[in-house]
């Protein structure tokens, strides 16, 4: 019987950009996994990324490798070819064990990677769209994901409904694997206590995230003298016409804040409400669990692994008006302990299931499952000939 190897993986994470250079979850999943992994040790780690070279610490022992960013003047799928012949370079240079493409990073001689390639297509949003506008432009892009899908040796999920679509699409494995976040040792949650119930939203103002079912709750709330105010954190598209347009009572519009104000937003708020359309694994909505923040959410992609209803928070029919209305009202109504003890159960959850620790030994268990490696940093004596 063969005996499983004990060597030291070198792993490649091969992504189209790195929070905060580039925003986006795949991007901000990229800077956290590779930080995550290089901490916990047991495996070298090449980051491939198109920035200058020095974006992580040098504390951390990542090796990283530049390519040329994406011309955003030129049309983007042609973009994504060039960027990933780039990348593919470096691979065949490097020749690492396993590599973990997010979204289409690795394409160029994908097939020559197939028996080492983690395919990581996050959110999956060209197969939610709604309009026949949108549906025709994720054309391509639903062509590529189930085409790589079908090459690559693993594709990851982040679960719920995401993983029936990998799999209906032919992907040879789908291993789910779920979106992590930081969650701090430490929470405190202040209310003023005048009976007021403050919501937060934060999301792109577009038409999917569904701001305009939450204005049309809010107004109903207002006409009926509800004791509900809302703040709308986010920039897109959308933002100027709300400014213009009028809000309903009692909506704050706060644009764009940085993290520190997100994470004070999050821990003093009762509740975060994100009626969208359509979704991967929000990052918000992590973020917002695991500062303690009950959450109101539509049932879309993998929400339902994070949100229990009825227990940390609320799952709501996505596009639909007067069941947010609803979810509102019902939260409205619930004692404090309620709602406080619906955030205890979500953070805990964040604690359990989401952590960034948590998340990264799952993947180098994925890692050394498929390279047949035993852990470097846990392994005994290797055993003799």
């Amino acid at each position: 019987m063969s005996q499983t190897r004990q060597r030291r993986l070198h792993v490649a994470i091969c992504t189209d950009g790195l929070f905060p250079l580039s925003t986006g979850g795949m991007q901000r999943h990229s800077r956290l996994l590779a930080e995550h992994l290089a901490r916990r040790g047991g495996i070298d780690l090449t980051v491939i990324h198109p920035h200058p070279v020095g974006q992580f610490n040098g504390s951390l022992n990542i090796h990283e490798e530049a390519i040329p960013p994406i011309d955003a003047g030129r049309l983007y799928l042609r973009e994504l070819w060039r960027t990933s012949r780039h990348t593919a370079a470096i691979l065949h240079r490097l020749q690492p064990d396993l590599i973990l493409s997010q979204g289409f990073s690795v394409w160029a001689d994908h097939r020559q990677f197939r028996e080492r390639l983690i395919f990581h297509p996050h959110g999956l949003e060209m197969f939610q769209g709604l309009t026949r506008k949108e549906k025709a432009m994720g054309l391509p892009y639903r062509w590529l994901v189930r085409h790589l899908a079908s090459h690559a040796r693993v594709t990851i999920s982040l679960g719920g409904k995401l993983t029936g679509i990998l799999r209906s699409l032919g992907a040879l494995h789908v291993e789910v694997l779920p979106n992590a976040v930081e969650v701090p040792a430490d929470v405190h949650r202040a209310f003023p206590g005048d009976g007021n119930v403050r919501f937060l939203f934060v999301g792109r103002f577009a038409f999917n995230k569904g701001i305009d079912l939450l204005m049309q709750a809010a107004r109903r709330l207002a006409d009926e003298g509800a004791p509900a105010s809302f703040e709308l954190v986010g920039g897109g598209p959308l933002l100027d016409h709300y400014r213009t347009a009028g809000l309903p009572p009692r909506v704050e519009l706060l644009g764009r804040v940085d993290d520190d104000r997100l994470f004070a937003l999050y821990a003093d708020r009762d509740c975060l409400v994100l009626p969208t359309r359509f979704e991967g694994m929000p990052t918000v909505v992590l973020e917002a669990m695991a500062r303690g923040c009950p959450v109101i959410v539509s049932d879309v992609g993998a929400t339902a692994d994070l949100v229990r209803d009825g227990r940390s928070g609320y799952l709501l029919p996505p596009g639909d008006a007067d069941a947010l209305y609803r979810g509102l009202r019902r939260f409205i109504g619930l004692r404090h302990g309620e709602r406080q003890a619906m955030g205890l159960a979500g953070r805990a959850l964040a604690e359990s299931r989401f952590s960034w620790p948590r998340v990264a030994e799952e993947y180098v268990g994925l890692f050394r499952r498929l390279a047949g490696v035993q852990d470097a940093e846990t392994a005994g004596p290797a055993a003799g000939p």
